[in-house]
């Protein structure tokens, strides 16, 4: 077998790995986003405000959806 395509079997064979796992990611990422907002929600509504917890949580969810925005964008490519 050729270079060309054993190189075409492997990118093949990756490109349908990662089809069939987008979709978990997808939920991963939707519950780990849920989460962070719950965190998020938490630490606003305490009485004493832990500004840096505050913060983290925050970027969290920045970054989650951050990847769910690209996921998205993978799914419909898909």
């Amino acid at each position: 077998m050729s270079n060309a395509a054993t190189l075409e079997r492997w990118r093949a064979a990756v490109s349908q790995a990662a089809q069939q796992s987008l979709p978990a990611r997808w939920r991963t990422t939707l519950m780990a986003l849920e989460a962070a907002r719950g965190e998020h929600r938490r630490l606003r509504a305490a009485s004493v405000t832990d500004v840096r917890a505050l913060r983290k949580a925050a970027q969290r969810i920045h970054d989650l959806e951050q990847l769910r925005a690209v996921l998205a964008r993978e799914v419909i490519a898909g």
